[in-house]
């Protein structure tokens, strides 16, 4: 049975894999479609990875990640987000910068995420859209946090329970306060006791302070473009394709002060996704079905696709649903 220590070396031997690098941009050695931070996966003729713009290329450290890129485990492309306001602002309303970069490596995103949102919030999401099937899972909860760590513990253990075993990416949060470590602590525990889980360290990415907005909590517009570049590295290549950016359902931001969330509905210029194509005959282009996201993939030679600049601003999604916030404190994100 595969654990955390013996995990590696079957990823290594099984796809391989190679460790994410600290901001280079994509490489390829020309020799059966190596590429930094992702590697061969089978049954895909590309591969791939979201890509930095230079100007913050140059200055972000990407930390390794600690378990599978998901596109290496998944089963098919159905991808779920879940979040508070850090995933929210990257979500279709705003900037779209989530569905913008991984759309193109294939995946169906829905990105259900609202600011002022607590660990609990996970249960509505999979309540009302887990009978939808999903194949890979992205949770990024604990910046609204009262203190009480059973509780977080026990509302991310439920969330965990129901979607494994497929493979889940946790995001833990900055510590812009000391309670925060608490809540990364949780999370270590929880990626430890899960062979399933992978998780991105944006606690780390995030301490450099020019990603964070003025409050020292929310992504600023370069944070944002980190963030979602970051999160589409770690989720990879889909195993299938096309992708296409859902309809969502949560987008109830008004439990945050104003001016908290985004402003902008531009995507930060020069964040994109490049492809790479291993097979020797022409395979199918990884396509979106978007309206919102126009993006065309070429095959050989590897080419550099930038997202849309211009997103409009999602009017179809079905009603907010509104989860009381506890309490006992005030939401932070």
């Amino acid at each position: 049975m595969l654990n955390r220590k013996t995990l590696p070396i079957f990823l290594a031997t099984a796809f391989l894999a190679v460790g994410v690098s600290a901001c280079s941009l994509v490489a390829s050695d020309g020799n059966g479609g190596e590429l930094d931070g992702v590697g061969r996966i089978p049954g895909n003729d590309f591969v791939g990875v979201a890509t930095l713009p230079p100007n913050l290329a140059s200055d972000v450290k990407f930390p390794k990640l600690e378990g599978a890129v998901l596109g290496s485990v998944a089963q098919g492309n159905r991808l779920l987000m879940i979040g508070d306001s850090i995933i929210a602002s990257i979500s279709k309303r705003y900037g779209n910068e989530a569905c913008g970069l991984m759309v193109p490596q294939g995946w169906n995103v829905a990105l259900e995420a609202e600011a002022g949102q607590f660990a609990e919030f996970a249960g509505k999401v999979l309540d009302l859209r887990w009978s939808e099937g999903w194949d890979a899972v992205v949770i990024g909860l604990g910046s609204n946090y009262d203190g009480n760590k059973d509780r977080y513990r026990t509302a991310m253990e439920k969330a965990i329970a129901r979607v494994s075993p497929l493979p889940i990416l946790l995001v833990n949060t900055t510590e812009f306060r000391s309670k925060q470590a608490e809540v990364n602590a949780i999370i270590e525990e929880l990626v430890d006791a899960n062979e399933n889980i992978t998780l991105l360290d944006w606690r780390t990415i995030s301490a450099t302070r020019s990603l964070r907005s003025n409050d020292g909590i929310h992504p600023s517009p370069d944070g944002r473009v980190v963030l979602a570049t970051a999160i589409a590295r770690a989720v990879g290549i889909a195993p299938s394709a096309p992708g296409d950016c859902m309809k969502v359902n949560f987008q109830d931001d008004s439990r945050v002060l104003k001016g908290v969330m985004p402003t902008t509905t531009t995507l930060g210029a020069g964040a994109s996704t490049t492809l790479v194509s291993n097979s020797t005959s022409a395979p199918a282009p990884v396509a979106t079905t978007s309206p919102a996201v126009a993006t065309t993939v070429a095959t050989v030679p590897a080419t550099t696709v930038p997202v849309a600049t211009t997103v409009p601003v999602a009017t179809t999604a079905a009603p907010a649903t509104t989860i009381p916030t506890p309490s006992s404190a005030a939401p932070a994100g």
